[in-house]
Parts: structure tokens; C-alpha cells; sequence
């Protein structure tokens, strides 16, 4: 009797396990659900501390990569850039000290017509000569003045540019952080806008082993379905997890979806059927 019952366990067992292992193979779901993301989500944050000046978009707003979403107290940054401008183009210094340069020339060629008469005393000439280097001297510094002055000018716009808050892509504007009058930065929070990148949207459906087909790869288009307008989408996809869950057996595939009306909200309900069927292209 006790063989005959362990003669049953061990065939049970065995059969327990070929379906186990049969089981992974198996699609055993008819859809799957995912939900729409935004492909990118960004903190976009003052690259400066300052007090906000401008806040010129609001939830909602579509914006353009490079529109101006914000911008801090400008003021101090103005005045250098024009103080910095000002000496840029400043020709005072520069006339003096070419005018002072003009004249040690002049001198030294009178000098030196006197020297081929021996008409000049030698420490003339040697004052002279002192009074050209000097002269030439003060010229190079007044143009390296100038020079240094169109960098400062340079980084005095680069500074100013710093206090504009820029969208760094094409998107929405999910949240306003800041009003005007806030500061911003200073060792705390300079997020200033969230913003959503929704062209293209992304969504995760997590499917059976046995469901994802060889056909299946990235770059296959695949059908999904939009519950709110109960309307069909063309889907392509971007990544295959190259793992499985062991505990659940499943496995994430990831798809997106072109979006460029923006009619797709983040967070909509989307099925797949399963098995999965790859679109002819």
C-alpha cells in the first residue's frame, strides 16, 4: 500500500512540474492595461538664486524648446552688462594713449635726424627712446583694457542670460512652482516649472511570457486600444525587458506612441490584446 501511494505522489509530482513548466509558455491573459506617460518629465529649475521678476506661463501652456518660461530680477545684471559695454566702447582712453604715442614717434624721428649730425646729447636720445617705450606701453594696455572689457561685457550677458528660466524641449507645462516675488536658489528648492514632454508618450504593459511572440521585437508596430475615445492607436516598440518576473512570470514591454496634436492626456488607459500581434508594415 505504501509503495502504491508513493508510486501516485512521485506521478503527481511529475505532472505538477511538466505543467509548471509548461505554464510560462502559456498566454493566459486576453489584454493587458497600461497607462500613458510623458517621455520626458523635467524639473526645470533657475540656474541663478534671485527673487522671480516674471513668471510668464501657466498649467496647462504649451511651450516651444527655448521660450522664455520665466525670468529672475534682472536689474544689477543689466547694470554691469551696460557699465561693461560702456568701457567696451569707451575711446578716451585709447585717443590719449594714441596721441601720446604719436607724439614719442614724432619726437624719436626728430632725435634720430639730430643723431646723424651728432647735434643731440646722448642722454636726450636715451629720454627719448625711454619716452617711445613708455608711450607704446600705455597703447597695448589701453587695447588690453578694451579687450578685457568686451570679455566682461561677454560674461556680463552670459550672467544675464543665466537669469531667464528656458524650456529645454518642446512640451506642457504640468506645474508653476514659483510666483513673482519669490526667491528662488540661495540653498533651497530653485525648481521654478514642471514641465511634460508628451510627443512621444510611453506606456509599460506588463504581459505573459508566452504572450510576446519571436516577431516581437523593437521597432514592431503593434495595435493598442484608447478607452476614453474608445479609438484604435498605432504603437511601436521601444523596449523589450530582456528579463522575466520570476515570482509572476511576466514581462514588461514598453511602447510609445506619437502624440504631436497633444490630443493623448498623460495617464490614459490603454489595452493590448493578447497574444501579441505585430502590425504589417
Amino acid at each position: 500500500m505504501g509503495r502504491v501511494l508513493a508510486l501516485l505522489l512521485g506521478a503527481g509530482i511529475a505532472s505538477l512540474g511538466t505543467s509548471a513548466l509548461a505554464q510560462p509558455n502559456a498566454c493566459t491573459l486576453e489584454e493587458a492595461a497600461g497607462f500613458t506617460e510623458p517621455s520626458t518629465v523635467a524639473e526645470v529649475a533657475a540656474r541663478e538664486p534671485g527673487i522671480v521678476a516674471k513668471v510668464l506661463v501657466e498649467d496647462g501652456d504649451q511651450v516651444k524648446s527655448g521660450q522664455i518660461l520665466a525670468e529672475l530680477d534682472k536689474r544689477l545684471a543689466q547694470a554691469e552688462l551696460d557699465a561693461a559695454r560702456a568701457r567696451a566702447q569707451s575711446d578716451g582712453q585709447m585717443a590719449v594713449a594714441q596721441a601720446k604715442l604719436d607724439q614719442a614717434k614724432r619726437r624719436m624721428d626728430e632725435i634720430a635726424k639730430l643723431q646723424t649730425s651728432r647735434a643731440v646729447r646722448p642722454l636726450e636720445l636715451m629720454t627719448t627712446q625711454a619716452e617711445l617705450a613708455i608711450a607704446e606701453a600705455e597703447f597695448q594696455s589701453a587695447q588690453d583694457a578694451r579687450r578685457v572689457a568686451t570679455i566682461d561685457a561677454d560674461v556680463a550677458r552670459a550672467k544675464l542670460d543665466l537669469l531667464e528660466v528656458r524650456a529645454p524641449f518642446d512640451g506642457v507645462v504640468k506645474e508653476v512652482h514659483r510666483k513673482v516675488s519669490e526667491l528662488v536658489g540661495m540653498g533651497g528648492d530653485a525648481r521654478v516649472v514642471t514641465m511634460f514632454e508628451l510627443d512621444p508618450l510611453y506606456v509599460d504593459f506588463f504581459v505573459p511570457v508566452g504572450c510576446v511572440g519571436n516577431a516581437t521585437s523593437k521597432g514592431s508596430r503593434l495595435s493598442v486600444h484608447l478607452a476614453r475615445l474608445d479609438q484604435t492607436l498605432e504603437a511601436v516598440v521601444r523596449t523589450l525587458d530582456p528579463s522575466i518576473d520570476a515570482p509572476t512570470g511576466m514581462r514588461r514591454i514598453t511602447l510609445e506612441i506619437a502624440n504631436p496634436d497633444y490630443a493623448l492626456l498623460s495617464g490614459e488607459r490603454l489595452t493590448l490584446n493578447l497574444p501579441i500581434g505585430v502590425l504589417e508594415r
